[in-house]
């Protein structure tokens, strides 16, 4: 019989032991799903830290060159104002020119034409007496 309560106490040893190692397993288990939860969780939130401060870093970046853009823009704005400007001054001046030009052109041209017809009148004049003188001689 000591045999017996020998194998009892045996087994019932193994199935402290079993239990034990079964209650250690589950503790363990525990601490890991524990641990594996703030893990996730402390990954969690530095992502989501990550991702905000992504974002705040990128609309930083776009407003940033939207001024650029904008004072970009706005001077190339007012280089082609001024251009602008200087391309209707040379018009109005070469206008101007242009109109000088054409009137002394036609002052000169008056001046010609005024010549000629005095030419024209003295030559005409010249042949008109020299017709009398020739009239006179015949008459």
């Amino acid at each position: 019989m000591s045999e017996i309560s020998n194998t009892a106490r045996t087994n019932s040893a193994k199935e402290a032991v079993i239990k034990r190692e079964a209650f250690e397993m589950r503790k363990l288990n525990d601490q890991v799903d524990t641990d594996i939860k703030t893990v996730q969780g402390r990954n969690v939130k530095e992502v989501e830290k990550i991702k905000k401060d992504y974002e705040i870093q990128m609309q930083n970046v776009k407003s940033e060159s939207e001024v650029k853009l904008s004072k970009v823009r706005n001077s190339w704005n007012k280089k082609i104002d001024e251009e602008n400007k200087r391309y209707e001054k040379l018009l109005s001046d070469l206008r101007a020119t242009q109109a000088d030009k054409f009137s002394a052109t036609q002052i000169n041209n008056e001046q010609q034409i005024a010549e000629q017809e005095l030419k024209h009148q003295e030559y005409l004049e010249k042949a008109r007496l020299k017709f009398e003188e020739e009239k006179a001689k015949l008459t």
